[in-house]
């Protein structure tokens, strides 16, 4: 993406005592390759690459606190014999791990471990268990077993036959911004450099447009930078709620953008969903991933860099799910302003975002010990789990409980309700949605960047507390308040909805007969891991229309797609494992 006639990797100081191999980009490095030319230091290239390489060779892993981007990257270190492993703060850019007999080996993606025959391919029960509670996967795990993600802001380093582990960056929630003016104003200011710097690019580049609120303030302020007209890409369904295609239209008309969109056919999704998951690797997060697919596909034909929106609901309470905490930080600040003011914006957010997320969720909250403390609802929870898997299997999982690792992050935060909400999503739920959107787009040789995951921004939000985030039942009030003037009323007004995907109704209508020939076929009842009358109940149900069972199918059918990819070995793609497009390395 910078500097292509010379970049090539892997790459060396001028001593040639450092090796680097890299993905990522580095969005500060001119400032940093100054800096080390008047240090006295040689450089040979135009590229990011080599700025870390140098700076490595300077501070040692100390180097990570200098890099403003999103990298995964492994140096090779001759004269101390160490390698070092390291991932971006946020978790943009993936690195996976395994250790076995005095080695390591790593990779960006699970496939570049699995190129060495001799790695065994077995499921992770634990990491099983997390997806089928919480449709994610937590901690350092991955559903092959020995098989490990370094986690967003740590490093590896591996010297003498020993690998350790440690956190170079974390998030610190301590209220510094007092005054909501001030944070609006900070935010604005750090979005708009945050944007500039990610613009720079000797490819062809675009943004994402979903008609919600951070896609389209980025694709506002990225289209007054550029001298030719921005591309920009969206995916619209035909079913009418969950179209968003009107206001993308009207994003697109006042940034003067050039757009492509995409009306999904889901005939076509028995097709790409095994395409899908061979290229995630492993099954995360739920059926946002198949818009995802469409967007990076229409997209490669056009540009091969795209920002997007990602990040602002986690930094900045987006998700309805935290007007829970909202509601319980008012009533524990015996906040009586704040509670008049919800009183006043009642009724009209109740006609715009409906009773169900305004009174339906809070009250759900009363009796839903998931959602209320985790902002999630356990897709299958402890009984359903245990009806579900087979006796075996059950006992094989023991005593593992996935809420023990919700609890591990929220024991490391002492701030408020909302703040501590914020903080969950950003270790667990945000790496993975972050996982499977760098996925989607490197198949098609696409490139993702996140302005509002900035680690500055990040940072901001840490300092600003909870009772400027949501305002009078209204999510994500700063970045609301920074758009004031920039975006339509129609937008800043509108409801979130995000990738959300008509799966519901594509499973009773043009995937009830794919979702009966993979889950209720012999091939599945004889993998011996769910009790097939289970499945059949979860499954009749759901077609006859007497429950929603969605999103528990959906992980079942991701679970026997996955099998058969990885471990049966019959999957698109698995013929070329041995010579997939990835960084690996042994060491």
């Amino acid at each position: 993406i910078i500097d292509l006639p010379t970049g090539f990797q892997p790459m060396s100081d001028e001593s040639g005592r450092s090796w680097i191999v890299y993905n990522g980009e580095i969005y500060n490095y001119k400032a940093l390759r100054e800096g080390l030319l008047e240090r006295g230091h040689t450089l040979r290239t135009n590229s990011d690459t080599e700025a870390i390489v140098h700076l490595y060779e300077e501070k040692g892993p100390d180097a990570l606190h200098e890099l403003n981007g999103m990298f995964a990257f492994a140096i090779w270190d001759e004269g101390e014999r160490r390698l070092l492993l390291a991932r971006d703060r946020l978790g943009i850019k993936p690195l996976y791990f395994r250790e076995a007999e005095g080695r390591i080996a790593f990779a960006s993606e699970i496939k570049g471990i699995l190129a060495d025959p001799t790695v065994p391919r077995s499921l992770d029960r634990r990491a099983l268990a997390d997806y089928l509670t919480f449709q994610n996967v937590f901690g350092d795990k991955t559903f092959f077993e020995g098989i490990k993600v370094l986690p967003p802001g740590h490093y590896l380093t591996a010297q003498d036959g020993r690998a350790e582990v440690r956190e170079y960056w974390d998030l610190s929630f301590r209220e510094g911004v007092r005054d909501e003016a001030e944070a609006v104003k900070r935010f604005r200011a750090l979005l708009d450099e945050s944007v500039e710097m990610q613009l720079m690019s000797d490819v062809p580049l675009g943004s994402h447009l979903s008609g919600g609120l951070d896609s389209s303030a980025i694709v506002l302020r990225a289209s007054q930078d550029l001298a030719d007209r921005l591309k920009t890409f969206s995916v619209y369904f035909a079913e009418k709620e969950y179209d968003e295609s009107g206001l993308i239209e009207e994003v697109s008309l006042l940034a003067d953008t050039i757009h492509y969109d995409l009306l999904l056919d889901p005939t076509e999704f028995p097709k790409i969903l095994p395409r899908i998951l061979y290229h995630l690797d492993e099954p995360r997060v739920g059926p946002s991933v198949i818009p995802q697919w469409y967007i990076a596909e229409i997209a490669s034909k056009e540009v091969r860099v795209v920002l997007t929106g990602h990040g602002g609901d986690e930094l900045f309470a987006g998700y309805p799910a935290y007007i829970v905490p909202y509601l319980w930080e008012v009533w524990r600040r015996r906040d009586v302003p704040e509670a008049m003011q919800i009183l006043r914006s009642l009724r009209w957010r109740l006609r715009e975002e409906g009773w169900k997320r305004v009174v339906g969720l809070p009250l759900y909250a009363l009796v839903n010990r998931e959602l209320a403390r985790y902002g999630h609802e356990a897709q299958f929870d402890d009984q359903e789990r245990e009806a579900l898997l087979v006796p075996d299997e059950a006992r094989r999982l023991g005593t593992y409980d996935p809420r023990s690792e919700l609890e591990r992050v929220l024991a490391r935060c002492d701030a408020g309700p909302i703040n501590r909400s914020l903080y969950l999503d950003i270790k667990t739920y945000l790496p993975s949605l972050l996982l499977v959107e760098d996925r989607m787009s490197m198949a098609h040789s696409v490139e993702d960047r996140v302005p509002l995951l900035d680690h500055r921004i990040a940072e901001l939000s840490a300092q600003i507390p909870g009772r400027f985030k949501i305002r009078g039942l209204t999510l994500k009030w700063i970045p609301r308040r920074s758009a004031e003037g920039v975006l339509p009323r129609s937008i800043l007004q509108h409801r979130k909805v995000g990738f959300l995907v008509p799966l519901a109704e594509w499973l009773r209508g043009p995937l009830r007969g794919y979702l009966e020939e993979i889950l209720l076929g012999e091939r599945a009842a004889s993998r011996g891991l769910f009790r097939p009358e289970a499945v059949r109940r979860l499954v009749r149900d759901h077609v006859m229309g007497t429950r929603d069972h969605a999103w528990k199918l959906w992980s079942l059918l991701n679970v026997e797609l996955w099998h058969r990819i990885w471990i049966d070995g019959d999957g698109p793609g698995t013929e070329a494992v041995a010579s997939i497009n990835s960084s690996a390395g042994m060491a």
